[in-house]
């Protein structure tokens, strides 16, 4: 995904010359180095640094956080501390997809970034209204869980720290934490697709058909798809945040992977291939299905063999002889 956005992003579509040959659409997935695990580390410290200010700029202080301990949200449920967040979440898809789609797609710059785009067709409008639309109730879910864990924190059933510690473990959990949340990311992904196993309930099929299909009805992906999802898909994906609440760490790093899960699918689905940006990856697998379950920075796929970076990779997942009936235009979409 996108992980040094909007710098990159904005500066490619300023200095860059309309003059410029057209970018050449990828034919693979590109391999990331240090570099791209370094900028990874960029976007996870980016994510807690939106949720850290967040918190400041409405409770003014982290004590006042309904999570912290006996805190608004340890007397139970109340509109008066769950409208709060609900609305921030909200606001925040709005403001940061609504944003970056309209950059992308509407803005007077738009016709110079057209050449960074993997389909060459854009999506249309009726794709767009229902993405967003489906990526807003979504943010009821983020927000569900943040509120179920505010609730947790606050009566004291779960142990959060006081303060935040400049500690390693601390400074290890944020700056990786674009890579702790994938393979969370990556067993519900895969679970939800078919999983054709011989012996075992193919309960992957039904959860395709009855939840992650809403998901895939973007073909097109734009900033609004990465969170078009069905609620069980949604509440699944945000519970990401779950992961590190057993070490007893500060409500802030949950926060940040909530943040993080929005963010990096707004930015993931964007439909545009940035110079070192992996959405390529994720492009071939809502053409493909099949394929690249996780994300580019954290190898799993290639661990698990469901990676594909190319029509040569699907081969060893499909067969040759399924993998010659796709044609796999160089946009990453799947040719009639």
């Amino acid at each position: 995904m996108p992980l040094t956005w909007p710098v990159g992003h904005l500066s490619s579509a300023i200095m860059k010359p309309e003059a410029d040959d057209a970018v050449p659409k990828p034919e693979a997935t590109p391999e990331l180095d240090g570099v791209g695990h370094a900028t990874s580390m960029f976007g996870a410290a980016r994510s807690f640094l939106m949720a850290w200010y967040v918190v400041v700029a409405v409770y003014g202080s982290w004590d006042d956080y309904p999570g912290a301990l006996g805190g608004a949200a340890s007397h139970g449920y109340a509109w008066s501390w769950v409208g709060p967040i609900l609305a921030r979440d909200v606001f925040a898809c709005w403001l940061i997809a609504g944003g970056w789609d309209y950059f992308l797609y509407f803005s007077p710059l738009a016709a110079k970034l057209e050449k960074y785009k993997l389909n060459p067709v854009y999506p249309g409008l009726r794709q767009m209204g229902r993405d967003f639309l489906v990526a807003t109730q979504s943010m009821f879910c983020a927000a569900a869980v943040e509120c179920w864990l505010c609730r947790l924190w606050a009566s004291g059933t779960l142990a959060s720290a006081p303060s935040l510690e400049l500690s390693a473990k601390n400074v290890f959990l944020i700056l990786t934490l674009t890579h702790w949340r994938i393979p969370h990311f990556w067993l519900i992904h895969r679970g939800m697709h078919p999983w054709k196993a011989k012996g075992v309930p193919d309960v992957g099929k039904f959860l395709y058909k009855h939840v992650h299909s809403l998901h895939h009805k973007s073909s097109n992906p734009t900033a609004f798809s990465g969170t078009n999802m069905h609620p069980v898909e949604a509440t699944l994906y945000f519970s990401a945040a779950l992961l590190v609440v057993p070490l007893g760490v500060h409500p802030s790093i949950p926060l940040a992977c909530v943040v993080d899960c929005a963010v990096g699918a707004w930015l993931g689905h964007d439909g545009f291939q940035w110079p070192g940006s992996g959405d390529y990856f994720h492009q071939l697998h809502h053409a493909h299905f099949d394929c690249n379950y996780g994300a580019m920075h954290v190898p799993i796929d290639k661990w698990l063999g469901t990676y594909a970076g190319c029509k040569e990779d699907l081969k060893a997942i499909w067969g040759k002889r399924a993998a010659d009936r796709a044609k796999v235009g160089k946009d990453g979409t799947k040719k009639a």
